[in-house]
């Protein structure tokens, strides 16, 4: 019977309009009362009355206690959307299509409002409920966990999902608030749980791991300056600034008190940071994310560098809480010492006018660390003349006289520097005789003769790139040998000199007259004063003598020596042959051999009457016994000749003859 009133009233719909339009018109009008039907989650072991649903649990619609209505005359429906029935739907249906019981479980897709409709299909009084409620998603819940030293974490709960949260153990937490959550020792993870105001058991958690960090002392160890206070930006070198922790840049204020940077964010790791305009001290400051675990580093301050320069001495100035020292300065890259402490800062008197420094001053303070200036350059300035330099004049082995420059404390001739020369001989007035830019010794190649005719003397003068100029050295005049034989046979040697000047006249000079081997090798050295000597024994296997004086003191540095022009006396070589010899082996003049003086490197020929070689020697100690080719001596005459080049550049030639006797 009611399954004939149900079709019956279906049929009376149908017929009100063959199209959707009619057939909507003649639905019934759906209603919300106050108490229609109840919703159970029936997922839940008992089922629980909820007034929400959420993804993926199941749920059964039951009449509100009160009405009993038979089952069998109940449907069911959920559609997506507020309002939306059954009636108003595309395409109309007019009535929910599940025949109660009915068990529905949303999906992702119907997140949000949707409309229960409930058609109680009662003859005579057909009645149309619908009811409007929230189905919600249970996501995991988006936070973030900061482990903090000592079993705390900070909870900061960023999910927009649910309408409260709670950690297990320890309570709710809000949205959007760090909080800081006590754990259990030995915890490794944090759990928050996400639910809903409605009367649902809706919920969602996610588990997050946890690995409270260690701390270390955090690090700064210097600080740069790229340019001067308080404009030039600042480097600090920091280190030990592991993850796990919050770390600010603090600078002193007044009364010691320190303020956060906040235009410098110091990040875990960060082993660099620049400051713009820096000035003042500087710290790093830390602490976990429970507020605990707080450490400084020590201060460092910036050392603000500037430069000036006055009469060759440049002025180096600190300024800044850097300064106090010890302090390491490098000029042009290069770390100087030698530097003396001003009002204010340090001077560097090892300069040079019209030359450019560029300076950074070093702070080391305990740790270690160190405060390290900007850069600056200083260009030298002064109206100070160069220090007077020395001047050496010495003949080379090859009579060419070298001047050698000395300047002051055996410095290097600074870039632009010029040094000039000036020459007089015989007495005469000074004149140019050169410049040059270098420390290169200057040479005089005028010949021997010609300078003992007029004895030359120099002088030297610096000039810097301020044009301020040196006092003109001390004129130096080298020494002038003369060397003659003081006997026909040269067996003594007179020596004559013109005095030696050095760089300081004022101070004695000695002599030394030494005896050379033809490539300049000293063989022998003889006292010497005055401005003459006598060589008594000179050596006797030498052709040519050659001799020069070493001169020492009058101002010259220590172990430097000038020397004369080498002076030379030659002698004649002679040559003494016998006219016959008896090579019949009683000891007497059995051999014939080469004698006389200064015989060396010769050659000595015998030839018989025919032309023909029968002896050569070179060598004192090659001696003619008369045999010709191992045959014994044939009696007769021979002819010998003589040649040998001599010391001082002749070639020294002789012949004669020789007769074999018994």
């Amino acid at each position: 019977m009611k399954l004939l009133n149900r079709c019956f009233c279906f049929l009376i719909l149908f017929s009100l309009s063959g199209a959707q339009q009619g057939w909507a018109q003649g639905c019934a009008s759906p209603t919300q009362p106050q108490f229609t039907f109840e919703i159970f989650d029936v997922t839940a072991n008992p089922a629980v009355k909820v007034d929400a649903m959420c993804v993926g649990r199941r749920y059964s619609f039951e009449q509100y206690p009160g009405r009993n209505i038979p089952l069998n005359l109940l449907t069911y429906g959920v559609l997506p959307g507020r309002n939306v029935t059954y009636t108003n739907s595309v395409p109309v249906a007019c009535v929910p299509p599940n025949q109660a019981p009915y068990i529905y479980t949303p999906t992702a897709a119907a997140v949000g409002d949707v409309t229960i409709s409930e058609f109680a299909n009662v003859s005579g009084s057909p009645t149309y409920y619908i009811r409007n409620v929230k189905v919600v998603g249970t996501p995991p819940p988006n936070f973030q966990v900061e482990a903090c030293p000592g079993g705390s974490t900070l909870v900061t709960i960023t999910d927009t999902n649910y309408d409260s949260y709670t950690v297990p153990g320890f309570g709710t937490v809000a949205r959007n608030v760090p909080t800081i959550v006590s754990l259990p020792a030995g915890a490794t993870s944090v759990t928050v749980t996400g639910k809903y105001n409605a009367n649902t058991v809706c919920e969602g958690f996610r588990t997050l791991p946890i690995s409270p960090p260690v701390p270390q002392q955090p690090l700064f160890t210097s600080l740069t300056l790229q340019g001067p206070s308080p404009g030039g930006a600042a480097t600090l070198a920091v280190s030990q600034l592991p993850a796990g922790f919050l770390y600010t840049l603090q600078k002193e204020g007044q009364g010691n008190a320190f303020t956060d940077v906040t235009t410098v964010p110091v990040a875990p790791g960060n082993t660099s940071l620049t400051v713009p305009a820096a000035t003042g001290c500087y710290r790093i400051a830390r602490k976990d994310y429970c507020g605990g675990s707080v450490a400084f580093t020590p201060t460092i301050c910036t050392l603000s560098l500037s430069g000036t320069s006055s009469q060759n001495r440049n002025q180096l100035l600190l300024s800044g809480g850097g300064t106090g020292g010890p302090y390491t300065v490098s000029r042009n890259g290069t770390t100087i010492t030698g530097l003396s402490v001003i009002s204010g800062g340090l001077e560097d008197p090892n300069v040079v006018c019209g030359t450019t420094y560029t300076y950074r001053v070093t702070a080391t303070l305990l740790g270690p660390r160190t405060s390290v200036s900007n850069e600056v350059s200083v260009l030298t300035q002064s109206t100070l003349p160069p220090a007077r330099p020395l001047l050496v004049a010495s003949f080379n082995l090859n009579n060419v006289v070298v001047l050698t420059p000395v300047l002051a404390a055996g410095s290097a001739l600074p870039t632009g520097n010029t040094l000039r020369y000036r020459r007089a001989v015989g007495g005469q007035t000074l004149t140019d005789f050169g410049t040059t830019t270098s420390l290169r010794p200057r040479r005089d190649s005028t010949d021997v003769a010609e300078l003992r005719a007029q004895p030359p003397c120099y002088t030297v003068q610096q000039s810097d790139v301020c044009q301020n100029a040196s006092s003109e050295s001390a004129s130096t005049c080298p020494a002038l040998l003369t060397a003659t034989a003081a006997d026909p046979d040269g067996t003594t040697a007179a020596l004559t000199w013109t005095p030696f000047s050095g760089p300081d006249p004022t101070i004695p000079v000695s002599y030394t007259l030494q005896r050379l081997a033809p490539d300049g090798a000293v063989l022998s050295s003889l006292p010497a004063s005055g401005s003459s000597a006598t060589d008594l024994t000179p050596p006797t296997d030498r052709q040519t003598l050659r001799y020069r004086l070493q001169m020492s003191g009058a101002g010259l540095p220590a172990g430097t020596f000038s020397y004369s022009n080498v002076a030379t006396v030659s002698r004649r070589i002679s040559l003494s042959m016998p006219t016959a010899f008896t090579p019949n082996g009683d000891g007497l003049n059995d051999v014939l051999e080469v004698k006389g003086r200064y015989l060396r490197n010769y050659t000595f020929v015998v030839v018989d009457r025919n032309g023909q070689e029968v002896f050569r020697g070179t060598q004192r100690s090659e001696t003619w016994d008369g045999n010709i080719k191992g045959r014994p001596p044939v009696l007769g005459a021979y002819i010998w000749r003589f040649q040998q080049d001599g010391e001082d550049g002749q070639r020294f030639t002789a012949t004669g003859s020789v007769t074999i006797l018994k």
